[in-house]
């Protein structure tokens, strides 16, 4: 039944279309680190403004603590998460998956399976590659979703950051914290 459903998969879909979705989905990744990259710059620079604006704002004693703390939070757990969209490793969408026995897993090459020349020669001419494309596929698919969720979380946390930094300035402006 296996080459029943091979075979047909190649009639209806060749190596060239197989490629192009893995490389949309590699071009997806690699989308996702410059955002990143980019979000993350304008955060940190964006924060800076706003300091600096805020700076001319005098905060009582006994709110200095709580000012400190809340920057902490506010500034450096944004940089954080942009930073972990970058590094969603290769390590860790293995672990959460499960290759199939027929699949040999040469498209990312690995010394531990793969220790010589030899033994990946072998692999690659005995794979079926619609599946090992397809697998692939997958598996990229999952890192794309992983930065995607980090993505978003880290905007979000941004939002959040700059809200926070408006309302405490404007406690700040009003006297509120007097």
């Amino acid at each position: 039944m296996s080459n029943d459903m091979t075979s047909s998969f190649h009639a209806k879909l060749d190596a060239d279309a197989l490629l192009a979705i893995l490389a949309e989905a590699q071009d997806t990744i690699r989308n996702y680190d410059t955002k990143a990259e980019i979000s993350g710059v304008g955060f940190i620079l964006a924060v800076g403004i706003v300091k600096q604006a805020g700076d001319s704002i005098i905060v009582p004693i006994e709110f200095a603590m709580f000012y400190v703390l809340a920057g902490w939070l506010v500034i450096v757990i944004p940089i954080i998460m942009f930073a972990l969209v970058l590094y969603p490793a290769r390590f860790d969408k293995t672990v959460t998956s499960v290759q199939p026995d027929d699949v040999q897993n040469v498209i990312y090459f690995d010394r531990r399976v793969f220790p010589n020349v030899d033994a990946y020669i072998k692999a690659t001419n005995e794979s079926d590659w619609a599946k090992e494309i397809v697998f692939e596929i997958m598996e990229v698919s999952g890192i794309r979703d992983i930065k995607r969720q980090r993505f978003l979380r880290a905007l979000y946390w941004s939002a959040g950051s700059f809200t926070f930094l408006f309302l405490s300035q404007m406690m700040r402006a009003s006297g509120a914290l007097n």
